[in-house]
């Protein structure tokens, strides 16, 4: 389970949301929405420690999660971003498996300061759904799920696909918390937390 308790998300200077308060449970699907730039992929990386709140807390199962203390807390997550195309390898084989040191990168690609790469061939999506459902079929000893718009890029055939693919982790006791302005993904969630663009 995932607390957000009066938080304040900010970056780089803006306010994004202020007395943010929220459960992501177990069991159940969280969706955060909101329009394009209010902050959706900010509170994800949030959630996972990649970046502070500025007020108020995150905790994890009832234990606070802060920058310091968020790669233990990440180990017990599975990530799908929102540029899924850094899963990639995934469809191949490799020769050498990803390093932990490749962690900052995979989890937080668009963050300033991360690593310029060449941008690969765009993924169809029956590759990106194949991508999704593979991250999301080894999730066995994870108890967290976060997804940045996981449905985007998909088919309306292959958006429904990836829902079940979701409503099965949370009926499995899963949290599972994504950020999403399809649809399909708010109108099924348990939990809609309304991201509002702030000037």
């Amino acid at each position: 389970m995932l607390e957000v308790k009066d938080a304040t998300i900010a970056l780089e200077g803006r306010i994004l949301a202020t007395g943010l308060s929220f459960m992501a449970r177990d069991g159940q699907i969280t969706c955060v929405t909101g329009p394009e730039g209010s902050g959706k992929t900010t509170l994800l990386r949030t959630l996972m420690g990649f970046l502070p709140v500025s007020s108020g807390f995150v905790s994890v199962d009832g234990e606070l999660l802060t920058v310091k203390s968020s790669q233990a807390f990440r180990r017990m997550m599975a990530y799908l971003p929102q540029q899924i195309q850094s899963l990639r390898h995934q469809l191949m084989p490799v020769e050498a498996p990803v390093c932990e040191a490749e962690e900052y990168g995979v989890w937080n690609a668009l963050l300033p300061g991360a690593i310029e790469a060449v941008e690969p061939a765009p993924l169809s999506p029956e590759e990106i759904f194949q991508l999704a459902e593979q991250t999301l079929q080894e999730t066995s000893g994870k108890q967290i799920i976060i997804a940045d718009e996981p449905a985007a890029l998909l088919t309306p055939e292959l958006a429904l696909r990836l829902l079940q693919l979701l409503r099965n982790l949370a009926d499995d006791g899963k949290t599972v918390l994504i950020a999403s302005r399809r649809p399909l993904l708010v109108e099924h969630a348990d939990l809609i937390i309304e991201m509002n663009q702030n000037s």
